[in-house]
């Protein structure tokens, strides 16, 4: 698939644009703020353009598809830009600068029948989906109790900040796995030095009643994540991303990592961490094969957490009116 990839920052050059090369993506020019930027990486991945206007691009490459990784802020005019020239988009999370502008992209890319793809990536790695078909095993009972843990080390950024850009992860991934929370409940830990610490407590659509500890008070050099969710006697871990380990209410536990010893693309860290598996959903969509399962209606209601966060936390951020976030 021919591609033009919008934003040549730390993500995009050190994630995307690698793992779009190793997938096989066509990735036929490359744009950024700054022209040279866009320069050095079109010469790093071999793309053949590039620009500092997106509206050039889409003009002149004649490009099937557009992945951008921007500032949050930045989204809502590259996104309409790309839809008003009929190109599907894949926007790295969390796709817009919040749950309002989101909704409003989402109208506009229905209306359009041009499809844009949140890439919250997490949904789509493996020991997740793992964890996602156990739960959804009659034989697992009903969510009752969830917890999930993302600390990271200290990311220099203010809290709104680090809303958008971290805890959404499992924001989303809660909604993915247990369905839409309800009945927030934020308590914010001390913050020395910049770093953040919350506790996020809600109910699930499920029935579950989840626990989010989310923080940069950890250290990027150890364990950062894991998520636990208990049915009647069962329960399943995800360990760090890359291991799913079921327990039966009797007998062994069932414990799946990927293989590292063998150099296959499923046992990458582009394939092991979702990003891969993203990706190539995303190009199933454009060819119509696949209905997507990250869109901008999905990323406006994990905004629309962020967005009841931060209200709670006195950021400024605007709960959506309607809604049963408690």
């Amino acid at each position: 698939m021919r591609v033009g990839v919008v934003g040549c920052g730390r993500h995009a050059t050190s994630v995307l644009l690698p793992a779009l090369v190793q997938l096989g993506f066509d990735v036929a020019a490359v744009c950024a703020r700054r022209l040279a930027s866009a320069q050095a990486a079109a010469a790093r991945f071999g793309a053949r353009a590039a620009y500092a206007d997106p509206a050039a691009m889409l003009r002149r490459e004649g490009v099937e598809a557009v992945v951008a990784c921007l500032p949050p802020s930045v989204y809502g005019e590259v996104v309409r830009a790309c839809v008003e020239a009929r190109v599907p988009v894949f926007a790295e999370k969390p796709g817009a600068g919040g749950s309002a502008e989101a909704g409003r992209l989402a109208a506009l890319s229905a209306e359009a029948g041009v499809p844009v793809m949140v890439g919250y990536m997490k949904r789509f790695a493996p020991a997740y989906r793992q964890a996602r078909a156990a739960l959804a095993d009659p034989s697992f009972g009903a969510p009752s109790l969830a917890t999930f843990t993302f600390v990271m080390g200290d990311m220099g950024v203010g809290l709104d900040d680090y809303l958008v850009d971290n805890p959404v992860h499992h924001l989303d991934l809660a909604r993915f796995l247990l369905g839409e929370l309800h009945d927030l409940h934020v308590t914010r830990g001390r913050s020395d030095g910049g770093r953040h610490a919350l506790s996020v407590a809600a109910r699930a659509e499920s029935g579950a009643v989840v626990s989010l500890q989310l923080g940069t008070t950890g250290s990027w050099q150890q364990h950062n994540e894991s998520v636990e969710v208990f049915g009647s006697g069962s329960s399943v871990l995800v360990d760090n991303v890359d291991t799913c380990v079921l327990r039966p209410p009797e007998g062994p536990e069932q414990r799946w990592r990927p293989n590292y010893s063998i150099p296959d693309q499923v046992n990458t860290t582009v394939d092991t961490m979702g990003f891969g598996p993203a990706l190539r959903h995303f190009q199933d969509v454009v060819r119509g094969t696949a209905t997507c399962e990250s869109d901008l209606h999905s990323a406006a209601r994990t905004l629309a957490l962020v967005d009841v966060i931060g209200d709670r936390l006195g950021l400024g951020r605007q709960a959506p009116p309607g809604e049963a976030f408690g």
